[in-house]
């Protein structure tokens, strides 16, 4: 017996199932179209560090150049490693490029939303004369900026003069090593300053730092309490910051005080003041 055959009912649509290899395209569009189109992947703040010493928020924002709106994937990368970082290698290059203070910095996304700016900078620590005003150095004779007018409360180096400069770069001087002496007492001071004991911080009472010949420099030294000037001799050894760190607590005691002109001599171990004749 012949069974009857079933015809489809013409009113009924039939549901076609889509090909496997659609649904991770679809999945692949909606990730692109969610990273693209949402908010979290748009820049809407930059964190920068609080503790910046001659930079302000507005100096790295004008460098960083990149508006709030901008989507975060827009400007990562320079290289393979930066990229793999999430950092932003052309902002860094920017930023360095224009403020020579800047030792290191690093520009990465902090998602969702930001960017963030690390950075440590180069500090002012003495000043040499060039022939349209001075040019301000930090401990590692790096060339940070030109000033029309010396300014106050940093050490000159005298005695040495430059020949070439690049900021961002070290100086080219005539003489090198009795820049590089000057550059290691100001290391000492610098270290002997740290030290949380005295209440006298010894840089800004130093007024000049001039290099002799051998291992010898003379160093102006303003007292505290009377204005007077008292001239340092000292010389470059292993321990002259701890030479830089009596001189503090002398401060500190105005051991220094009411002497008259002279010169201190720290040479040799010793610590004898010399009053002019």
């Amino acid at each position: 017996m012949t069974r009857p055959r079933r015809f489809a009912n013409s009113g009924q649509k039939t549901v076609r199932h889509l090909p496997r290899w659609m649904m991770p395209v679809i999945l692949i569009v909606l990730c692109f179209l969610a990273v693209w189109l949402l908010p979290p992947f748009r820049l809407q703040a930059v964190l920068v560090p609080e503790d910046m010493h001659s930079l302000t928020r507005e100096d790295l924002l004008t460098a960083l150049d990149i508006p709030l709106g901008r989507h975060l994937f827009a400007e990562l990368g320079g290289s393979l490693p930066l990229l793999l970082g999430l950092r932003y290698g052309r902002a860094e290059t920017q930023l360095k490029a224009q403020y020579p203070v800047i030792r290191d910095v690093v520009v990465e996304m902090a998602f969702p939303g930001r960017v963030e700016i690390s950075l440590s900078e180069r500090v002012e620590v003495a000043w040499l004369t060039v022939p349209d005003g001075c040019v301000m150095i930090d401990k590692e004779g790096v060339a940070l900026k030109i000033n029309s007018q010396a300014p106050q409360g940093i050490p000159v180096i005298e005695g040495v003069h430059v020949h070439s400069m690049i900021l961002g770069q070290p100086l080219t001087v005539d003489v090198s090593e009795a820049l590089n002496r000057a550059i290691g007492l100001l290391g000492a001071i610098i270290e002997a300053d740290r030290d949380p004991r005295p209440a006298t911080v010894l840089l800004p009472r130093v007024s000049s730092i001039r290099p002799l010949s051998g291992h010898q420099l003379y160093m102006v030294l303003v007292i505290p309490e009377t204005g007077e000037e008292i001239t340092v001799l000292t010389e470059r050894y292993p321990e002259q910051a701890e030479d830089m760190l009596w001189l503090r607590f002398a401060l500190d005691q105005a051991a220094l005080a009411g002497r008259g002109k002279g010169i201190l001599d720290l040479t040799g171990g010793g610590r004898t003041f010399i009053p002019d004749a």
